[in-house]
Order: C-alpha cells, then sequence, then structure tokens
C-alpha cells in the first residue's frame, strides 16, 4: 500500500485513477469495514485502485482545541488494517484551520476534484465543509459528475447505529465483549514491556507491565480475560488495567498482564493485549494474603474462560 502525506495547497500527481471511502475511521469497526469493502469492490469492478482517504491530526485537535484526544486505534493501527484489506493508497490529508475554513464547495474544489477520483463512497451521515454544512446530496451536486457519490446505508448491531462513541462508551463499561463485536475483532492496547516493582513476580505471578501510547483509550479498571501478542504469537493472559491500592499507594495506573504457562523475558518487546472479558472490579485488601488469593481466583476464572470457548 503506498502511503501519501498532503495538504491543501498539494498538487496531487502521481496518482492512477481510484476509488476511495473518506472520513477518520478510529476504530476502523464494522460500519467502517463496510465503506472499506465498498470501495474495493467498486475499485475491483472499475478496474482501478482503491484509496482511504483521511485526515491527519485529527479534526477534533483543530475544531475543538482537544490537544490529545484519545483514540480506539491510532492512525499506524489504521493503516496496518487497511492495508491487510488489500487498499491501494492511504492519502492523509493534513488538517489544520485552513482546510477546516473551506466551504463544502471549496473543499470539493481544492482538494477531491485535484484527484483521479473516480468514486467516493461515503457513509450516510457524512458532512464536510465548514462547520459540516456539506452532505450526500451537496456533495453529488458539487461533484459535477467527475465523480460518482456511493452512499453507504447506517450500519447497525442490536437496533443501534455502530460508531466510535458507542465503542468508547463499551470500553468505559467494561464491555469489551460488545467492543469486539462492534470492531470484529478484541480491543487492542499496543506498547513497549517495561520493568514494574516486581510485585507479581515475588508471589508467582510475575507480569507484563505495557508502556502505553497515550493516545489510546483505556478500558474500565479491573481484571480481564485476555490475549497477549509476542512475536506475532498470541499468548492467553490475566490482564489487570488499575492502580494496585493493596500494595501501593503512588496512584498511577498500571497496565499488566499474567500471561498463562510463559516464562520469557519481555521487557523492551512491543506487544498487544487483547481484552476478552471483563471479570471483576479492582480491589483494595486489608491483607496481602487476600491479594494472593484473590489473584488466584482471577486465574481461574480466566482459564475457566477460555475453556468454555473450546
Amino acid at each position: 500500500m503506498k502511503k501519501i502525506a498532503c495538504s491543501i495547497d498539494d498538487i496531487y500527481t502521481g496518482f492512477e485513477p481510484f476509488a476511495a471511502c473518506i472520513g477518520y475511521f478510529d476504530g476502523l469497526h464494522l460500519g467502517h469495514l463496510e465503506l472499506i469493502n465498498k470501495t474495493i469492490q467498486t475499485a475491483d469492478d472499475r478496474k482501478i485502485l482503491s484509496a482511504v482517504i483521511t485526515f491527519d491530526p485529527d479534526p477534533w485537535v483543530v475544531l475543538k482545541n482537544i490537544p490529545n484526544p484519545q483514540h480506539l486505534t491510532t492512525m499506524q493501527d489504521r493503516i496496518l488494517l487497511a492495508e491487510e484489506m488489500g487498499i491501494d493508497y492511504w492519502i492523509a490529508i493534513h488538517f489544520d484551520r485552513q482546510l477546516a475554513d473551506l466551504s463544502s464547495f471549496e473543499f470539493v474544489a481544492e482538494i477531491l476534484l485535484k484527484m483521479p477520483l473516480k468514486a467516493l463512497i461515503c457513509g450516510f451521515d457524512f458532512n464536510y465543509g465548514k462547520m459540516g454544512k456539506g452532505n450526500i446530496a451537496s456533495m453529488i451536486n458539487e461533484a459535477a459528475g467527475a465523480f460518482d457519490v456511493i452512499e453507504i446505508p447506517e450500519v447497525t448491531y442490536e437496533d443501534s447505529k455502530i460508531s466510535s462513541t458507542r465503542i468508547f462508551e463499551c470500553l468505559k463499561n467494561g464491555d469489551v465483549e460488545l467492543a469486539a463485536k462492534l470492531l470484529a475483532r478484541p480491543y487492542l492496547l499496543k506498547g513497549v514491556v517495561v520493568g514494574g516493582k516486581q510485585i507479581g513476580r515475588k508471589i508467582g505471578f510475575p507480569t507484563a507491565n505495557l508502556q502505553l501510547d497515550q493516545e489510546y483509550a483505556i478500558p474500565r479498571i479491573g481484571v480481564y480475560a485476555g490475549k497477549v501478542s509476542v512475536d506475532g504469537s498470541w499468548y492467553k493472559a490475566m490482564i489487570s488495567i488499575g492502580k494496585n491500592p493493596t500494595v501501593s499507594e503512588d496512584n498511577e495506573l498500571t497496565i499488566e498482564a499474567n500471561i498463562l504457562d510463559f516464562d520469557q523475558i519481555l521487557y523492551g518487546k512491543t506487544v498487544q493485549f487483547a481484552f476478552c472479558s471483563y471479570i471483576r472490579d479492582e480491589m483494595k485488601f486489608s491483607r496481602f494474603e487476600d491479594l494472593i488469593d484473590q489473584i488466584r481466583q482471577d486465574e481461574k476464572s480466566v482459564r475457566s474462560y477460555f475453556r468454555q470457548l473450546v
């Protein structure tokens, strides 16, 4: 896949004709997958290339002055997922105040009509241009036949729209199983394993402590059944998100995993944590022995969860 970074001032040369979907695509959830699959199908039917047109940074950075918004996926995550699906171009347009102030007509004229775009696939609720005043109807009018506009209807699950906002709410509530259904994959956190306080190792439950990109949305505090990806292989794990109130007073949030039946040293490795099922809330124990007993029970719960899947 060819990755292209551009801005409003660029002249879009070197492209072959393509069909594209457009949006920010945080999460690349089931609704987004409908757009991408339709884009690839349209490109194949017309014997042209496929593309994703997106924006960098997140438009909320400019529009709502949010300097570090949380996301379900990083831009690199989205690029890798789109590449796996077979997208040919990833086109990231620099989003700044100049771009935000373009009218819907100017956005089409200054951006889309400069590209060899033959078909644009949009979600039913796609808006663009200053204050989001552009919509599907205006896009069709402003394209003026230069490219086709294909609308994708609302994608729902259990009679509710699939959206990044809905998935954020799932994570806030610890409902990672519903989040996985909306994403078509478990929710993932990616980061580097760093040294911790070694408390888990001392009690027989060594953990991999995740140093996380601050961009990721963090699921609800608690203990989860999950998996950890190490060097391309997945291992069952007991994952904990919390502040370890029984053994720590520094109030620092940690994300760590005890990987079942695993004894490799992982410091410095980039790994992924996948969240499969919420087990329990974080608890503070008056006795350290009670914490150990609870961790043993958590391990049984995690193993039981995975046995039920067989």
